[in-house]
């Protein structure tokens, strides 16, 4: 079997590390976590050892497979961008054998699909983007890198969430509507027309109520 580290000691590094087999069957076995914060290092998570931090990768002179397992999309994106300068390092997409994906779908490298996520027919999922627990993803759907679906979010059909763009728990989409880059939907936020870029839009239905940069 191959090796895979995890990057993230977080839920989604704990999600995927507990139910590994579920991601990936027997073609990975898990090494171990990296994690930049040094107060880890050395320690045990999920049952693994924090090898170290992300630059421990450097001692991989073979190819090595690598789950970028966290939360936020901005720090997701960082990561990635760092990792450039890595050719050794390959990122296989996880998705739970008890997700629903239709025909017709394009996935991107270092996908995360949860168990329960519904996946319908010519969406596009776009790398190191990451869809939890019993999200409903409508056909036609575009998901641009690093962006994030939390629990329960519904997507209908066209729905555009763009790069680092994150839905939180239970927020939906109608149709044909768009997430601006970087923005962030609140909990329970329903999106009835287009979210601009930079922002964080809360309530039903969801509107703009800060800006960040």
């Amino acid at each position: 079997m191959k090796k895979l580290l995890i990057i993230g000691c977080g839920g989604v590094g704990g999600s995927v590390a507990n139910n590994l087999q579920e991601f990936v069957g027997d073609q990975y076995t898990l090494e171990g976590f990296l994690d930049d914060n040094p107060q880890k290092a050395g320690k045990e998570c999920y049952g693994h050892r924090v090898i170290g931090g992300i630059d421990k990768l450097r001692d991989y002179s073979s190819e090595v497979a690598v789950a970028i397992c966290v939360a936020k999309p901005a720090t997701r994106r960082s990561i990635v961008e760092r990792l450039r300068s890595y050719p050794n390092v390959t990122f296989p997409p996880l998705i739970s054998k008890h997700a629903y994906l239709s025909h017709n779908i394009t996935l991107g490298k270092g996908v995360i699909i949860y168990a329960g996520a519904a996946i319908d027919y010519n969406t596009s999922i776009a790398d190191f983007s990451i869809i939890n627990m019993n999200c409903s993803v409508g056909h036609d759907c575009t998901l641009a890198k690093c962006s994030t679906l939390a629990p329960g979010v519904s997507l209908a059909g066209f729905s555009y969430i763009a790069e680092c763009a994150e839905m939180c728990i239970n927020s939906a989409t109608v149709q044909g509507t768009r997430v601006g880059e970087n923005s962030i939907v609140g909990g329970m936020g329903m999106v009835i027309c287009d979210i601009p870029a930079n922002c964080t839009a809360v309530g039903v239905p969801a509107k703009p109520i800060k800006y960040h940069e």
